[in-house]
């Protein structure tokens, strides 16, 4: 219960994944009230209601059931919206396969005379009822008891896992993330926190448009490798959001407009450099478009996820292609890689190796006008879906 787990407790964690599960009241080991950690004895600092009884249990509502666990574990939030999903397709006992949490309906609860259970005499009295015990296939997510320290270890491995994106791209998945979870690794046992890191990142990104703006092979090179530092650093922030459940909807705001402030900062360097330094005609028109477009599509994802209220990450907006199987679609699937902050901005360091960042300019013209069209189809799509 007092192991820390990148800077939280097993109980701490237990919590946090109960909270964001949908849980809303979770009852505590009465005798166990003197020995729990200050984070949690004060319940004011929880948005769950925690109170002491006899056993170890998340309670939902009374009228519909209470989901148990033998202990305190370190478990996905998802696995418990997976166990509250199932629950209308059953009136047994669901169980992980490692027999640490069920729900037990209220229809069951009742037949055993019990409303506050503890999960072992719950598990011995439907065995005596001959009430069926079924499985559910959490699928790969987290849900682990800790009780020695290769446990611990094994739980910090598959939470490091687990911070891989399904919208990862293979730049972010073979090489930012290595980077960026090893960094996160160690941060998560301080007290700095994701927004801090953004904030951090923010001022890595915007000093790129420096070394852009002065111009010449080295200069570009440090901008190059900047940007794509800063690509490799945006992943921390959202990894230790996960890890010591920080995330919010100011985090994902101030991380979204942080990152494209960047970018903004990237591509000004550029322009500045270039009616410095003077440049090809089709590299100033490059540089005109460049700016007109990348304005345009920002300010439409920002507009759409505004209007349709789909939080603070432009990872929310619905591109028609996304789900699509025709060959067009799947073209614009892989063609979408290049706009991903990952690929690009690995691209613009390479081009920087060789001393040709102006023409990042010709790239951010292509792809900014390319979203902005799709941007347009997604407010499309997104307002018939309402209707």
């Amino acid at each position: 219960m007092h192991t820390k787990i990148y800077g939280l407790t097993v109980l701490e964690r237990t919590l946090h994944a109960l909270e964001r599960g949908g849980v809303e009241q979770v009852f505590l080991p009465e005798n166990q009230q003197g020995k729990l950690p200050a984070a949690v004895k004060n319940s004011k600092d929880w948005k769950i209601d925690i109170r002491f009884s006899g056993g170890f249990s998340a309670g939902l509502w009374a009228s519909e059931g209470a989901l148990v666990l033998a202990e305190p574990l370190v478990i996905d939030p998802k696995c418990i919206q997976l166990l509250l999903e199932n629950r209308q397709q059953t009136s047994g006992v669901l169980v992980a396969k490692n027999g640490g949490i069920g729900w037990f309906p209220a229809a069951v609860l009742q037949g055993l005379g019990s409303t506050e259970p503890g999960f072992s005499s719950l598990l011995e009295q439907a065995k005596q009822h001959e009430i069926s015990i079924e499985t559910i296939d959490f699928q790969g997510l987290v849900c682990i008891i800790v009780h020695t320290p290769d446990d611990r270890k094994s739980i910090e491995k598959a939470l490091i896992r687990s911070l891989i994106k399904p919208t990862d791209g293979w730049v972010s998945r073979h090489l930012n993330r290595p980077i960026s979870t090893s960094i996160s690794r160690v941060l998560a046992h301080s007290a700095i926190t994701p927004n801090q890191f953004t904030i951090v990142t923010g001022l890595v990104g915007v000093s790129t448009a420096w070394f852009l703006a002065a111009g010449g092979y080295w200069n570009y090179l440090i901008g190059g490798a900047l940007f794509h530092l800063t690509s490799v650093l945006d992943g921390v922030d959202g990894e230790l959001a996960r890890l010591k459940f920080k995330s919010s909807p100011f985090g994902q705001w101030l991380d979204t407009v942080v990152d494209n402030l960047s970018y903004l900062a990237a591509l000004g360097g550029i322009i500045a450099g270039i009616y410095l330094h003077g440049a090809p005609d089709y590299i100033m028109v490059a540089g005109i478009l460049a700016v007109v477009f990348a304005l345009l599509a920002l300010g439409s994802l920002y507009f759409y996820l505004l209007r349709f209220k789909s939080g603070g990450t432009l990872l929310n907006v619905k591109y028609s292609f996304q789900d699509g199987n025709s060959t067009f679609d799947k073209i614009f699937q892989i063609a979408g890689a290049f706009g991903k902050r990952d690929l690009f901005a690995l691209i613009f360091f390479i081009l920087g190796i060789f001393g040709k960042m102006q023409w990042a300019l010709i790239y951010i013209a292509i792809m900014a006008f390319m979203v902005f069209l799709f941007s347009i189809q997604s407010h499309i799509m997104a307002a018939k879906s309402k209707n």
